[in-house]
Parts: C-alpha cells; structure tokens; sequence
C-alpha cells in the first residue's frame, strides 16, 4: 500500500511524543520513541516519493524545534497551563525573614558608639546592645560615633558621623557614664553578696 498517509502519520506521532516528553517524567523514553518516529516518517517518506521526503526531513530539522520552543512559550499562557504551572514569587517572598533580621532592620538610621576598631569590621554598641558591623569602607576607629546605614546578612553596615553631625537619637539613659549597665555595681546600690 502506497500512500503518503503513514509518514505523515509517523510525523505526527513523534511530535506528539516529543512534546509529551516535556510534560511526562519518562527517563527518555519518550524522547526514544519520537526519534523512532520521525526517523520512520522520513524513511517512509522517501518510500513514498523523494519529494515528501525531503518536506518530512525538513519538518523534522526546522518544524518540530520550532513548534516545540513554541509549545513551552505558550502552554503557561494557557487557561489549563496556568492551573498548573505556580506563579512567579513576589520579591517580599524571596527574602529571609526572621526575628534578628527585622531587629536589625530596625536599627538603620540609629546612631550608636564603635566598641573595637574597624577595620573594616567590628563591633558597635547601639541600646546597650553590641552588634557586628562593617564600616561603608573606611577605617573607623574605637569609641566613634556611627550611624547604621544598611544591613547585609547578620551584619549591619556603618559610617562615622562628620563633625557636625551629633547623635540626635540617643536617649539620655544611652549617654556614656550614665547608663547604669557600665556604672559599677555599689553606685547603683545593689548588694552582690546579700541573700536572695
């Protein structure tokens, strides 16, 4: 039976296959099965007349990439591909959130006191509280005023105040000398020996 029935039929299989290899997890089975097809399709094809064969062997070469590159472009615009496909995440779902991290957060634009020199890293006192920190890239040395600018991972970024800038933030209890953690134990009262 001489018809150009078959390889068109065969072309079509193994394009069906080779989409739903896209699709379907089949350790390339399908992907075997495809090839197989198409490969029968132009076998057959020249069979039939070199002129179909030469149209499947150029289908195979240019049409079945082209129509596949399409098939993925267009199946998430479709009304099932969008059941099934997830949807972008949002930026805001994309970054780490946590409790230290919105702790830190909260401190850009606070002011607070270097406790070691950085070079560029080191430690800072801000509410009584030391934090690790980088310097926005110069050198700042022990007991400098600093304002944090920026937070990167568990590590808040600072820079020195100019000369004119003061510490506007600081609560009067942040001042040195008078918060009562760096005053010594018998100034504030308390008895370190008396029984609880």
């Amino acid at each position: 039976m001489n018809t150009w029935l078959w390889p068109v039929l065969l072309m079509l299989t193994g394009l069906f296959l080779a989409i739903l290899e896209l699709f379907f997890v089949s350790h390339g089975i399908l992907t075997f099965l495809s090839l197989c097809a198409v490969v029968g399709a132009i076998v057959t094809g020249f069979m039939y007349s070199a002129g179909l064969g030469v149209a499947l062997l150029l289908v195979s070469v240019f049409g079945i990439p082209a129509f596949v590159i399409l098939a993925i472009y267009l199946w998430p615009k479709t009304p099932v591909g969008k059941r099934v496909m997830l949807p972008p995440p949002q930026v805001e779902a994309c970054l780490p959130d946590n409790p230290k991290l919105r702790e830190l957060r909260s401190l850009i634009g606070r002011v607070g006191k270097t406790k070691s020199p950085m070079l560029p890293a080191g430690v800072v006192v801000i509410d009584g509280r030391s934090y690790d920190a980088v310097s926005d890239g110069f050198p700042i040395e022990a007991d400098q005023w600093v304002r944090v600018v920026n937070v990167f991972g568990s590590w808040i970024t600072v820079r020195k105040l100019e000369e004119g800038e003061q510490p506007v933030d600081q609560k009067p209890e942040e001042q040195p000398g008078e918060n009562w953690r760096e005053k010594p134990i018998d100034e504030i009262g308390l008895d370190p020996f008396a029984a609880a």
